[in-house]
């Protein structure tokens, strides 16, 4: 082999090898860039994870306040919706064939008619014994 054959190859390797140190360096740095990216990723996951735990807590809470908040007035409303619909039944008149809304105007029409009926009414005068 000649020296320039030789000089050329010898030069080549170098070149390589000095090449492939700067790649394994540079990718010596990615991985610890890669490490840290994945310790910080692996902290943030951390804390929205208790974020959202703290939230589902908060959101059970609510939840429990809204069924004990509309508990009563549903109650309420049942009760109502009971004596509005025994009204027919009261006044005499035969209720499964009416409508709700009937039955619901006959309510409103005798709690009006007592409620005038008290108004006139004149106010009774106390005993002086």
């Amino acid at each position: 082999m000649s020296l320039a054959l030789q000089l050329l190859l010898g030069l080549s390797i170098a070149t390589v090898t000095i090449f492939l140190v700067i790649l394994l360096l540079q990718a010596r740095r990615t991985a610890a860039s890669v490490q840290r990216l994945a310790e910080s990723a692996a902290q943030d996951l951390r804390r929205v994870a208790e974020d959202v735990h703290e939230v589902r807590l908060r959101v059970e809470e609510v939840t429990q306040l809204a069924k004990t908040t509309f508990e009563g007035p549903s109650l309420l409303s049942q009760m109502i919706t009971g004596l509005v619909s025994g009204i027919p039944a009261l006044l005499g008149r035969p209720s499964p064939s009416e409508s709700f809304l009937e039955t619901l105007l006959t309510g409103l029409q005798t709690a009006l008619h007592l409620f005038h009926r008290r108004k006139m009414a004149p106010p009774k005068e106390a005993s002086h014994e």
